[in-house]
């Protein structure tokens, strides 16, 4: 009886030891959301839908016992808010894309990934295989993305390349055939068809680069990676990050 009581009791002091070793080690973060909306991404501020990456961390914090402050800035102004310690995390990006960053931070594993897609009008798909299948056409891309395989062809007029500001106008010019295709971010093509009913005008073609997404933490909350790296081994596991996607596909 005396024995069996002393395991309860220990068993009972190393539970009340982890919770309070998980509160104590909990962190308010600065998560970087910018201005203006790109969904599934992130909306307008005050709107209701919550979009991927407020779902992503609030599943990743209610393991972790942390808690989150958005701040909603500029992309520009916020890459340099978190070169200066005044923004903790860039909630989705790869090395790869901050080579140039000042303060290069530390990186969670890879929980999801980046898609660019090749965008038609429904009536005018063709199957691309390389840069050859699109001599001649004008494809809308964003500017200031880069383009490893096809910028030799935007370069020397052999695809021509329409740079524009924003993955809506991609869409607006390539319903009103004034592009032949579009580059655009799959998750954002994907969820304006759903939303805006284009099932049967827009069809998604195949990929042009797929690049892992990671959470970039600055180098003074780099303690943090551990826990958050668990969290989302568990969520990618049990198939949590696939159901939010999914909500928005």
């Amino acid at each position: 009886m005396i024995k069996h009581l002393t395991y309860r009791l220990t068993a009972t002091l190393f539970m009340a030891l982890s919770f309070f070793t998980h509160i104590s080690s909990a962190e308010t973060f600065r998560v970087m959301l910018h201005t203006g909306s790109f969904p599934p991404y992130f909306f307008e501020e005050g709107d209701s839908r919550t979009g991927t990456i407020r779902d992503i961390f609030t599943a990743i914090t209610q393991e972790t016992g942390d808690s989150v402050e958005y701040i909603r800035v500029p992309f520009k102004r916020a890459l340099r808010l978190f070169e200066t310690g005044k923004i903790d995390i860039e909630p989705m990006t790869n090395p790869v894309w901050r080579k140039s960053s000042s303060v290069q931070g530390n990186y969670s594993i890879p929980f999801t990934v980046s898609e660019e897609v090749i965008l038609f009008r429904q009536e005018q798909y063709i199957a691309v295989h390389s840069p050859e299948d699109l001599l001649g056409k004008t494809v809308g891309v964003i500017k200031g993305y880069y383009y490893p395989i096809y910028e030799p062809y935007f370069a020397d007029g052999r695809i021509k390349a329409n740079r524009l500001n924003s993955e809506n106008k991609l869409i607006q010019l390539l319903l009103a055939e004034r592009l032949d295709q579009a580059f655009i971010n799959k998750d954002f093509a994907q969820y304006q068809i759903k939303t805006q009913h284009y099932t049967d005008q827009l069809v998604i073609g195949e990929s042009t680069s797929v690049v892992e997404q990671m959470i970039r933490f600055h180098p003074t909350k780099k303690n943090a990676l551990p826990r958050f790296n668990k969290a989302i081994e568990k969520l990618l596991k049990d198939g949590s990050i696939k159901r939010i996607y999914d909500r928005y596909r």
